[in-house]
């Protein structure tokens, strides 16, 4: 390897802040597994971050032990984490005063629900305040805490709370979970069906792991006595929704998803099943972007001028 860093075509070194993080706690822990528990991230991620900053500067940072778990720091290693040690916060905010000064890309990921009924007049709010920024969106759920703790989102809204160390996290709003189902199963006029009448029909719901399918079956566990008898799972809202506006199924749904006065869906909110959370995240050393902050205020007033707060 040469020891010159590589240099991207204006002339400027390259790197990334999560590669010199993760290398850092590994010269700091001595071990890739002990960096890796630190980080909330595996073992293998944190040896190809620390691989990729070698790739990067084409010098040759870490030396595994044979017959070690431990690993030894090259001299240029040892050179630049006793620089890390004292200059990692400053290159921290150094990043963020940058990303308030230039056009930048804010990463984005949220479920498809949240963005679909959501985001048009978010991003109005947003828009109108924060200028000239490029936003990108990943419309995911289960996999969004580890996109964050890889480095591949800079915030997140989310029904789950999320416990690593790397993010910070605000509870932004709260909503009510709503039992849909086809409005032809129940004759007109008459009132809204209890659970049970529920128990031998097809459950549409959100694939495995989802906090809403979760939430959901331990729900209706305890109104059958068993689990509902899953016929279709998918991982967005939309797709639930059309399929119980055909008449396949019923589900549980956010209660926003569905109008009073649905001619073709029902609703039953239910009222004694805990409300969900919607929280926003962010990387935690851009707790002072500019960005960050609007694209959070416009989220909350937009979701809270929609369905409020839960008492």
């Amino acid at each position: 390897m040469s020891d010159k860093p590589a240099q991207d075509m204006s002339g400027q070194f390259r790197t990334d802040i999560a590669l010199l993080q993760t290398f850092h706690l590994v010269a700091k822990t001595g071990s890739f597994s002990a960096a890796a528990k630190k980080l909330n991230m595996s073992y293998q991620t944190a040896a190809n971050q620390v691989r990729r900053l070698e790739q990067i500067y084409r010098v040759r940072l870490v030396l595994p032990q044979k017959g070690s778990r431990h690993i030894m720091l090259t001299p240029q290693g040892h050179a630049l984490h006793a620089s890390l040690g004292d200059e990692l916060d400053t290159i921290l905010s150094r990043i963020s005063l940058l990303l308030r000064d230039v056009r930048s890309v804010l990463r984005v990921g949220l479920p498809q629900a949240l963005f679909h009924h959501f985001f048009p007049q978010i991003l109005q709010r947003f828009g109108s305040r924060a200028g000239d920024i490029q936003l990108e969106f990943y419309e995911r759920d289960v996999t969004l805490e580890r996109m964050m703790i890889e480095g591949e989102l800079d915030a997140v809204i989310s029904e789950r709370s999320f416990s690593t160390p790397l993010t910070s996290q605000q509870l932004i709003a709260s909503y009510r979970l709503a039992l849909v189902y086809p409005s032809e199963w129940v004759k007109a006029g008459s009132t809204a069906p209890s659970p049970e009448f529920f128990r031998n029909r097809d459950f549409l719901t959100y694939e495995n792991e989802q906090k809403i399918r979760l939430r959901s079956e331990n729900f209706l566990k305890e109104a059958f006595g068993e689990l509902p008898r899953v016929a279709i799972s998918t991982s967005g809202t939309t797709s639930i929704m059309a399929m119980v506006g055909h008449g396949l199924g019923y589900s549980i749904v956010p209660e926003w998803c569905v109008k009073d006065g649905d001619p073709k869906i029902g609703k039953l909110i239910l009222e004694t099943v805990e409300p969900m959370n919607i929280w926003f995240a962010h990387i935690a050393f851009l707790g002072e972007n500019r960005f960050i902050k609007l694209l959070r205020e416009a989220c909350q007033e937009t979701i809270l001028d929609e369905i409020g707060l839960l008492d």
